[in-house]
């Protein structure tokens, strides 16, 4: 496969904003292609992501439109899964340190502020919390 990246986002999306935000940390070539989560295109959600959520990363396949994704591309999901997918892409970027330890405390440090701080604050900021 090719190491093609296609990021599908929404421009207020807190968790789209860390995936670019690590694509631009590594300095990794990719596609942007914003989704409109008010009008979905069906193929978004019939090729890219059925359960229709932002962010959602394509890789490898040819290098083609992203309204016209490939289905021999690899369809990530989840912005803890992707940013950790990066980590191992682009092993040499310090997303993710090489001791097995502090990777270790990485993770946990992720773990609690997605349960902790992000997830509830968007809860609240969609008038859910």
């Amino acid at each position: 496969m090719s190491e093609q990246l296609t990021l599908y986002l929404h421009r207020l999306s807190p968790h789209s904003r860390k995936i670019q935000l690590a694509l631009t940390e590594i300095n990794a070539p990719y596609k942007g292609y914003h989704v409109d989560l008010s009008n979905k295109p069906e193929w978004f959600t019939s090729i890219v992501n059925p359960v229709g959520k932002v962010p959602t990363l394509t890789y490898g396949g040819p290098s083609v439109n992203p309204e016209d994704p490939s289905p021999l591309s690899a369809k990530i999901t989840e912005s803890n899964v992707i940013l950790e997918f990066l980590a191992d892409l682009y092993p040499d970027s310090g997303l993710l340190l090489k001791d097995p330890v502090l990777r270790a405390k990485v993770r946990f440090f992720v773990d609690a502020t997605t349960k902790h701080v992000e997830n509830p604050l968007y809860d609240f900021v969609q008038g859910q919390g």
